[in-house]
């Protein structure tokens, strides 16, 4: 529509029918301009469509913390393809799935996003209950731990988490969360 989201946001406002009281005393055939918005960053727009959408085509959230992340030594999730078995190593993301199946002994099991691709964790009920409030609510988590194979499935098997909610404290995603 040729329109970003802030100006068909605004597009939108004159053609409710509320009466605004700055104007009222103003002749009909006076309009008032509305005065140019600046735009908005590139990490408030990606977040407001995760709001809406649940994704964003214009950027992936955690690629916005990529720089503090690899100054603490944060791997992007698709290294773990090629990280050596036994290595440590840490990633962060978006948690898109928790499950803890029944059969599993009370290991959870976490599929996180990044920019880069996917990272599956498994953190187990020792781990889960230390950073419980991370493994549970976390919306994106950093997790340290050992790169493990089996064949061609990688996993980070976790010793340590931590929400870094508060780097993006307005991001809304669309978790699937099977306790």
């Amino acid at each position: 529509m040729g329109l970003t989201r802030q100006q068909a946001q605004r597009e939108l406002r004159t053609l409710l029918d509320e009466s605004l009281p700055l104007f009222d005393g103003l002749e009909a055939s006076v309009a008032p301009t509305l005065p140019r918005l600046p735009g908005i960053g590139a990490e408030v727009s990606v977040v407001r469509d995760y709001a809406s959408t649940g994704l964003s085509l214009k950027a992936h959230p955690v690629s916005f913390l990529r720089e503090r992340l690899a100054q603490k030594g944060v791997s992007i999730c698709s290294y773990l393809l090629k990280a050596p078995t036994k290595s440590k190593i840490a990633v962060a993301g978006i948690v898109l799935v928790r499950q803890r199946p029944g059969t599993a002994k009370g290991v959870t099991f976490v599929t996180l996003e990044d920019e880069s691709g996917i990272a599956n964790l498994i953190v187990r009920p020792n781990v889960y209950e230390k950073y419980r409030r991370a493994a549970r609510h976390g919306v994106i988590v950093l997790a340290h731990g050992r790169v493990e194979r089996q064949g061609q499935v990688v996993h980070v098997l976790v010793t340590r988490l931590q929400a870094l909610d508060g780097d993006m404290t307005s991001l809304v995603t669309q978790q699937r969360n099977f306790h």
